[in-house]
């Protein structure tokens, strides 16, 4: 009788150790594109791309060596945000498997990957061409304290989540030699939208969390407490919300003004910001609010406004709309290699 079994000690074939190393490859991969959140990263450099295509002496090279220098900067926010907040997470039955909390990338590793990623930030903004590197080293700034000690912070949470928002907003202005009216005002509507982005879509899904821990985050000093269908809120979180959207729709209106904005561009914004207000009054006229990401979707108007700001003060507005393709395609193409990486990893 032949024994069809494999004898003790004997090595195995080849093509098993190639398929697990593979697959072991892939969840390294997954975990670590997974800590920096690999499919937000195009849209929050977005900025930087923005900011060359404003400036009247930016190159197209200049323009993607400065996206990927972003990368790395929200990178570093992704991965030292987990790092910060891994006790937190630690009690989120919805955050048990990330890959600092589930154990299976040790903190250190996290560490050394944000040291890494901020010392390439750095060597960026000392070797590549910018106009005003001040405002690209306080976005460094911004970002490291903003996602490791905005939530234990004195400075009230409101102030340091907008402090963040300016963090990802100021390479709009780094790179046009004399920023006027118009560069300002759309800066500070984006930061606008960025915070409001950080509010609605990160401080409401953890709000169970941050509670239980004591925190103050926004939403919980704006009123917002966990009820039977939802999330109920609160007169001074509609207020806000509703001041917020007003003043960015202002700031983009100025901003397209003072940049003697085509009438496309104009009417293209109006529209944009008249069919935000939709999605906004069925985010604050109810008295519940659900997480996820319905919460956000009232700020696809702005987001386009300011755009068509962005496209009013460039020299060749169809720039804008290259970026705008060149950010859309990076996030499909993080989000496709996500899957993929899933699909790998993912027992059979």
């Amino acid at each position: 009788m032949t024994d069809t079994g494999r004898p003790h000690g004997s090595t195995v074939p080849v093509r098993d150790v190639s398929g697990a190393a593979r697959t072991e490859v892939a969840q390294r991969l997954w975990d670590y594109t997974g800590l920096v959140r690999l499919e937000c990263l195009p849209l929050l450099s977005a900025p930087f791309l923005l900011g060359c295509a404003v400036s009247p002496a930016g190159s197209s090279t200049t323009a993607y060596a400065w996206f990927g220098a972003g990368l790395a900067l929200h990178g570093l926010s992704c991965a030292s945000n987990d790092i910060a907040d891994r006790e937190l997470d630690a009690h989120d039955p919805r955050r048990a498997n990330r890959p600092l909390t589930s154990g299976r990338v040790p903190v250190r590793h996290a560490v050394v990957l944000s040291v890494l990623l901020g010392a390439l930030f750095a060597l960026a903004v000392l070797i590549l061409p910018s106009e005003h590197p001040s405002l690209l080293w306080i976005s460094l700034g911004l970002t490291v304290w903003g996602n490791t000690r905005q939530k234990r912070s004195r400075v009230p949470t409101p102030v340091s989540d907008l402090l963040w928002g300016v963090s990802v907003a100021a390479p709009l202005l780094a790179f046009t030699p004399e920023p006027g009216i118009g560069h300002v005002a759309a800066t500070a509507a984006l930061a606008l939208v960025v915070t409001a982005f950080d509010v609605a879509g990160g401080d409401i899904k953890d709000l169970d969390t941050d509670r239980r821990a004591g925190l103050r985050t926004t939403a919980i000093v704006l009123g917002l407490r966990p009820g039977p269908h939802g999330i109920d809120t609160s007169t001074a979180f509609r207020l806000a919300t509703t001041t917020g959207y007003a003043m960015t729709g202002a700031l983009c209106l100025t901003s397209l003004i003072t940049a003697s904005a085509r009438l496309p561009l104009l009417l293209a914004a109006l529209t944009a910001l008249l069919a935000g207000t939709v999605p906004l009054a069925r985010h604050t006229a109810g008295r519940v609010v659900s997480a996820g990401g319905r919460s956000v979707v009232f700020l696809a108007g702005p987001f386009v406004a300011v755009l068509c700001a962005t496209a009013a003060m460039a020299p060749h507005p169809a720039q804008v709309a290259l970026v705008t393709g060149a950010v859309t395609g990076a996030t499909l193409a993080a989000g496709l290699g996500r899957r993929l990486l899933a699909r790998t990893t993912s027992p059979h």
